[in-house]
């Protein structure tokens, strides 16, 4: 072997035992915290704030006893949200994120409120994009982040009434 082969070879070794020492540090989790929301006029701060009393921020979700989330275990869900989809989707769900900006296509926007079946999404991705199936994780945390991703759905569509009202 030549000094150049031994240098790829030396450093494929080296990359194979950095790998496999990555897959016994487990998931790194994207920095939450809660997004700032800027108003741009009173109307919109108001709005804003009245949507926090029906469905709480996002770091600490709730819904209005109406929902069908009423019972959902949001918090768990916010927590496997974070491991699994902030990277990509963002704290607040916009897909605004650095790592959605080098996707194509882009993430789901799932604060817009028109993501049609999140739960077949989530148990087998979507094919040809870096939307991965989510079947590996136990049935309680499935079950939960899938009710984050439909609280972020929900949320969004309460905002896009809060907001559409100002048009009147």
């Amino acid at each position: 072997m030549s000094g150049r082969d031994n240098f790829f070879f030396v450093l494929a070794i080296l990359l194979g035992c950095i790998a496999l020492w990555r897959t016994t540090q487990g998931q790194f989790a994207a920095p939450d915290a809660e997004p700032v929301f800027v108003a741009t006029n009173d109307f919109e701060l108001t709005q804003h704030s009245a949507l926090e009393v029906s469905y709480g921020t996002f770091t600490e979700p709730s819904v209005p006893s109406t929902s069908v989330l009423s019972n959902s275990n949001l918090i768990r869900g916010r927590q496997v949200y974070a491991v699994n989809c902030l990277h990509c989707h963002g704290s607040d769900g916009q897909a605004q994120t650095p790592t959605a900006a080098l996707l194509n296509p882009p993430p789901t926007n799932l604060f817009m409120g028109t993501v049609r079946d999140v739960e077949t999404v989530l148990r087998y991705g979507i094919p040809s994009t870096a939307m991965s199936s989510f079947a590996a994780l136990s049935d309680d945390d499935y079950n939960d982040v899938r009710d984050y991703a439909l609280y972020l759905v929900e949320r969004g569509t309460a905002w896009k009434v809060l907001t559409e009202s100002s048009d009147e």
